[in-house]
Parts: C-alpha cells; structure tokens; sequence
C-alpha cells in the first residue's frame, strides 16, 4: 500500500526551532504516536480483507472487437484460430475496464480479471460486498480466499549452486520414453521445435539456476513466467513440484525431457492452503497462455476438497462442466489449446476418483502406471458422474524419472509426472502434423492406446504410442535413415534451398508442404524425383529469421525436416 499525501491536507513541517536531538524528540512524540496508532489501524484493515471474485453483467461499452483480434491477442494466438477455423467470440473480449474502475472507486483493491468468465479479482473488507453488488454492472461476488493476495517473498539464501556434469552423455529413462515411443518420436525428428507449452503449478525452485534448463533460458525457449499467487513475473518460490514436471518435458543435460526443443511458459497459480483461489489462478493462467498462443497446457493440478468445506465439491460435480477449473479447460480446449491433466492421486483414498479439471469430456486426462505397465494404486479413477471414461490414458507415473531443485536426478511417484510424459508426445504429434487439432490430436493419442478395443476406468485406453498415434493419422511417418531425403544448405542465410531424394522416392509424386515456426502454412511443392532428376530447388520470398518446418507426403509415408534460417 502507498499511502500518498491528499492535497487538502496541510503537512507541517518538524519544527526549526529544535536545536537539539532531546528537543527534537519531545517536539516530535506526538506525531511519532500518531503514526504508530495509523500503522496499526491500517495492519487491522489489512488483516480483515479478503479475496473476492467480482462478475459483471455484461461487456457493453467495450473498446474491442472482435474483428479486431490483434488488439488483444498475440500473432500466434490468431494463427491458431485460423488454422483450426476457431472463430472469435464475445469472451475473447477483455473486461471493461469502467467496470473494474468502478470497484476501484470503492476503494477496494483490484487484480487480474477474466474474460472468459467476465468478473476480476479484488481484495476487501468483508463489510464491503454489499456495496459491490449494488453497483449496476456487478452480477455476483464470490468468496475465494481469507487473507491477501501477497504471501511472504521466499528465502532465497538457499538457492541451487551450478554443480559440474560428470556424465558423458545425457541419461534418459529409456522404459518412460519406450512405454510411449517417445524414443522413436525423438529419432525421426521430433522434439518439440515450434511448439509452445505452459505448464501451470505450484511452484519452481531453482528454475533459473539449474543447468536441465540452461539451455532453453540461454536459446530464449522460456517465454514468459509469472506467479499469480503473488502478482509478480518471478516464479521463484520455495515450492519444487514445478521443477519436476518441468524437467520431465524440457530437460536438456543430465537427463533429455519429452519435448526438450520446445518453448515454455511457467506460472505459478496454486497459493498457500487450498482455496477455490486456486482455481481462478488457473483460469488467470489460460487466459494468458491462450493470448501468448501456446498449444498445450499441462497441468499437474487437481482440485475436490479444500481446507474451507463450503468449497468442497461431491463426486457429483465431477461431470465435465461444474468445477471453476474445468469450465476454465473447457474454454481453453474451444479456443484450440490441448490440455493435459494429471488424473491425481486419490485412487486409494476415500474419493478414489479423479479430480477436476480432469473430469472434462475436452482434457485429456493421464493416470499413473508402474514399470510393468500395472495400475498405480494411488491413480485416479473414472468414471465421471456423467458416466464418461477416465482417465484417457496411462503413462509411468511410478518410478518417473525428473531433475529435483537440487539438480539431482530422482525417480519419484504421482500421475503429476505421467502428465508430462503424454504432453511431450502430444508436441512431437503436433509437430509432425500442423494441421491437425488438439481435438484430432487429442483423439489420435486416446485410440493409439493399447486399450482402445476395450477401454476401462481404471487404464482409459491405455498406454498410448507415438507411432501408433501417427499411423492413425493417415500421414504414416517413413522410418528411414537420416540420408534418405537431404536438405541443403542447412543452416541456411540463403533465400533458397535444396532438398535431395533417394532412390526410395523415384518416380513417386512427392508433396513438400512448408510452414513456418508457427505452424502457419506458407506454401505447397509438387516433385516427382527421377534418376537423373532427384533433387529439388525452393526458392524462398522474404523469409523471416528462424525454423521451417517441411511436411513431405508421397505414397511411400511422410517425413518432416527443419530447414533454419538466420540473417547475412
């Protein structure tokens, strides 16, 4: 709080006439009192507030449009849209901003707000919601938190220390990678490029010190972080959770993540005791996650009971479209994110079924398997009330291998770090097939399941693989040697290239469909590689600065190659 100085107040200044420090101080012992009894007034205030979501009735008046996208929304959020024929609607508006100004004026503090549910987060005194909901624009307030919304700065004396790599080469769980044919994924190719994800928790220790990330930092890949339950970019905390799931995806040292070459965001959204708070952090996350344009939203979080029990949701809630956070993936999903749920962990608990958001019919939700591909006991279960399969699909989620905070590797236990492992092929699918949805993606990855003819609520479809999952696609990818298609110069600052066929390809019509870094389509080439004719020139128009990506379709299969490009 910064309390300013009113202009119709007249400050007088400490008495000149004060020679000495004694005379100073009796002089000034009354101003002294006061201050302390103002400090401790406003200490009480302090304490009597509370966190409350505020909704308006509607967006009227608003600045926007929604045929003016790129007021409000990142270039590669727009792409995504028009890639997927996602049309723009009124919740993709943002708040008006009177109506929070009309909060303001109350003199209650207002934070993030939402668009999806039109409403904004604020902190006050509880004598104070009446005075809001009279207001004509306010529809309802509802209680989220006790207390403020900024929690005590972490001690960061204890922050990780850069230790030396003795390894000589990077290990890799190859059972976690197999079970899902990540390591096939990662062979032909596929490693993330192009693709952004966020990924929403509690918290990541170290992040910014730890040498599993340093290459991702130094190359730019993480775009964005930022800790809603503190309202500050810097998500760095005392919570290690994050740095788990992180490492699981994007590792790049002692150990190589599922999707190492892919780009980040990373936000903090789960606050101190469990709260439906909480679930609006996440709401706040997707918001901002779909405006940056990400792909896919992993998400390790579950929400049933809370420490406040008229949050609680029963087993009857958990049908796809009840819970905050599952109305929030829901609207995620409709906007073209794939979202990813851990299943969560209470399959030997009184609840035994999953938690939300994983119960929504748009998230693909993960449950837990041990190294012999047998149910975790703690896994979550479906069904869901509306009698839906969950979870959708199992990955290893006893024994997962991550990098702690400390930087050591661990292998621990929790459907918080199956998710990952599914997230990771779901980016490698994304990026071997840029045209697909997350829907299509989403299903590819449920019917790879080696479960699908008989799905249960216990495995979903099963477990799901990557080659499975791209055979499904129709596009089947070429299991080939790198030298069968050859594409040169590679780096290139040239304004062409060229790409060189095997014999494999000889008098088949090949299709070379070229995107950029985005996944937007630039453009098409038809070949028909002959002996004497196998090679073939593409000349580029003012291409921008960084990767393209070639799609190449015949009869034989497809294979993706990287062509980057970089300034004279």
């Amino acid at each position: 709080f910064n309390f300013q100085r009113s202009s119709n107040v007249r400050c007088e200044p400490y008495d000149i006439r004060c020679r000495n420090q004694e005379s100073c101080i009796k002089h000034r012992k009354p101003y002294i009192i006061f201050q302390l009894f103002f400090l401790l007034f406003c200490v009480c205030v302090l304490r009597a507030q509370d966190r409350y979501m505020v909704f308006f009735k509607n967006k009227a008046g608003s600045l926007y449009s929604v045929n003016t996208p790129s007021e409000y929304l990142s270039e590669r959020a727009i792409a995504r849209r028009k890639r997927h024929n996602i049309r723009f609607t009124e919740n993709d508006l943002p708040v008006n901003r009177n109506y929070v100004e009309t909060i303001a004026q109350l003199g209650i503090s207002t934070y993030f707000t939402t668009k999806w549910m039109n409403g904004v987060l604020v902190q006050m005194d509880p004598t104070l919601v009446d005075d809001v909901l009279a207001l004509p624009v306010v529809e309802r307030v509802e209680y989220v938190a006790p207390g403020s919304l900024l929690s005590p700065q972490p001690d960061v004396s204890t922050k990780f220390q850069k230790k030396e790599v003795s390894l000589s080469q990077p290990r890799i769980n190859q059972q976690q990678y197999e079970m899902l044919q990540l390591d096939k994924m990662h062979a032909a190719g596929f490693k993330g490029e192009g693709i952004l994800i966020g990924i929403f928790d509690s918290g990541f220790q170290n992040y910014n010190t730890l040498p599993a990330f340093s290459k991702l930092i130094r190359e730019g890949r993480l775009q964005y972080t930022i800790d809603f339950t503190d309202n500050r970019k810097d998500i760095e905390n005392e919570e290690s959770h994050g740095i788990g799931v992180f490492s699981i995806l994007a590792a790049d040292n002692e150990m190589i993540g599922a999707a190492p070459n892919a780009n980040y965001i990373l936000a903090v959204t789960e606050a101190p005791g469990e709260y439906r708070i909480e679930e609006y952090n996440w709401l706040f996350a997707a918001e901002m996650a779909d405006s940056a344009g990400v792909d896919i939203i992993n998400t390790s979080l579950g929400y049933n009971l809370f420490s406040d029990k008229a949050m609680d949701y029963t087993a009857a809630d958990m049908n796809g479209q009840t819970a905050v956070v599952t109305r929030a993936a829901n609207i995620a999903s409709s906007k073209g994110i794939l979202v990813v749920a851990a299943a969560g962990n209470n399959g030997n608990t009184p609840w035994n079924i999953i938690s939300a958001p994983a119960d929504s019919k748009s998230v693909l939700s993960v449950g837990a398997v041990n190294p012999l591909g047998l149910l975790a006991a703690f896994s979550g279960k479906g069904p869901t009330a509306d009698k839906r399969i969950k979870p959708d699909v199992v990955a290893l989620g006893a024994g997962t291998q991550l990098t702690t905070a400390q930087g050591e590797i661990s292998f621990q236990n929790g459907t918080s770090f199956a998710a990952p492992l599914i997230t990771g092929m779901a980016a490698g699918l994304m990026q071997a097939f840029p045209e697909k949805s997350n829907d299509e993606i989403m299903q590819y990855i449920r019917m790879s399941g080696d479960r699908s003819d008989s799905p249960d609520n216990f495995y979903g479809y099963g477990i799901p693989g990557f080659v499975r999952a791209s055979q499904l696609t129709g596009i089947v990818p070429i299991s080939m040697k790198e030298e069968t298609v050859i594409v040169y110069p590679n780096p290139t600052s040239l304004q062409s290239f060229t790409v060189s066929f095997s014999e494999i390809f000889l008098g088949k019509r090949v299709f070379i469909h070229l995107y950029n870094s985005k996944g937007e389509f630039l453009s098409t080439y038809t070949f028909t590689p002959r002996l004497f004719d196998s090679k073939l020139c593409i000349h580029l128009n003012n291409a921008k600065t960084g990767t393209l990506l070639l799609r190449l379709e015949s009869e034989v299969g497809t294979v993706t190659k990287k062509v980057m490009l970089f300034g004279n």
